[in-house]
């Protein structure tokens, strides 16, 4: 997996992913312009997603299910589902832990389709590792709704919901930023999740964007595991940064990759290195309050789990999906600690306000359902 997403500007160096580009490029060809252009334009949020009320909801014997995946941020969904069902006015969602493999996720989505739900909500799993098992729930007529899902409705995803034209704008947005804070000559390390499918969506925007606007940069790619999240991410990237001392700018292509990463940095003495990612969770955002990460495309998780139960109830009762819902897009924002409120616990939100504003286009549901 490591070879196959190293890109054609990229020399895969090591069993790791490690690789490399760059070229002899003028810092002054460096197209700064259009990168500060990029950067003031997702200074501000993306457009609200859903435009459209609900004209009913659930029936008392339906539910909607779960995949929860091992991740802080799948337990963030969890927790944000219950704030949407009980604002909605239907049943708790019924969660089924998968784990890290894709035997456990297979095992949990075996275990969704004999219980015959009105939904399925799905993260970011790789579909290429349980295609036979999201067929198995499509053939049960049951609709998916995804979470980071590179995929749509040819690949059984009814709903993509935060799918690959979020990926693809987060890693342009990257890209741009660490050209504005790196100049026409950064030397950057871009690390990713190779079992994560949007980790390739991200990191081809990011390599196409940085190529365009910033050819006199340097790039490094290095592999993160999933498993190494919340455990030894952070001391193999302080290694990796040791053996590159001269890298300027390090980015994520999740920042929960990132998570216990700036204490571990202070210890290693490393204090001159930006940082940046996507999709920060909690953890990460209460870093970026300390000043231990300097800015991040924010996602916003609550949104995106009000928006996965409106179009879970949508496919369900028949109603019309909304154009976002369709093309996969959720709130974005490129966010420093200035955009931050007091609480970060649940997570960013791009609109403060969202549960107020489902509540409103869920009124008739909780009336009708």
């Amino acid at each position: 997996m490591a070879a196959a997403a190293c890109l054609t500007v990229t020399s895969c160096a090591a069993a790791d992913g490690d690789g490399t580009s760059g070229s002899q490029a003028s810092k002054s060809e460096a197209n700064l312009a259009a990168a500060k252009e990029v950067v003031e334009t997702y200074s501000k949020p993306t457009p609200f997603p859903v435009d459209r009320p609900l004209t009913r909801g659930l029936a008392p014997n339906q539910r909607i299910s779960f995949m929860q995946c091992a991740s802080p941020f799948c337990a963030l969904l969890a927790q944000l589902y219950g704030m949407g069902t009980k604002t909605m006015g239907t049943a708790p969602v019924d969660t089924v832990k998968g784990g890290h493999s894709a035997d456990g996720v297979q095992s949990a989505l075996s275990s969704i389709t004999a219980d015959g739900p009105a939904a399925l909500l799905l993260p970011a799993v790789n579909l290429g590792s349980v295609g036979a098992s999201i067929k198995k729930v499509n053939q049960a007529g049951i609709p998916i709704v995804g979470a980071g899902v590179m995929g749509g409705p040819k690949q059984g995803i009814d709903a993509p919901i935060n799918g690959p034209i979020n990926y693809e704008r987060q890693g342009t947005i990257l890209a741009d930023w660490a050209v504005v804070t790196g100049g026409g000559d950064a030397n950057i390390v871009w690390y990713r999740n190779p079992e994560l499918d949007f980790t390739k969506v991200s990191t081809q925007a990011f390599t196409k964007e940085l190529k365009k606007n910033c050819p006199g940069c340097t790039v490094r790619y290095v592999d993160i595991p999933l498993s190494a999240i919340g455990t030894t991410a952070p001391s193999r990237v302080v290694s990796d940064l040791q053996a590159h001392p001269d890298t300027d700018i390090a980015l994520f292509s999740s920042l929960e990759t990132a998570t216990g990463l700036p204490p571990a940095l202070r210890s290693a003495g490393i204090t001159d290195v930006k940082i940046a990612g996507s999709a920060p969770v909690p953890a990460n955002l209460q870093d970026m309050k300390n000043g231990g990460i300097d800015a991040a495309v924010g996602l916003d998780a609550g949104v995106l789990a009000f928006t996965q139960l409106d179009a879970a109830v949508r496919l369900a009762t028949d109603q019309p999906l909304a154009d976002a819902q369709k093309a996969g897009e959720v709130p974005l924002q490129l966010i420093t600690k200035e955009d931050l409120p007091a609480d970060v616990s649940k997570g960013f939100s791009a609109y403060p306000d969202f549960v107020q504003r489902f509540s409103k286009l869920w009124a008739k549901a909780r009336k009708a359902g």
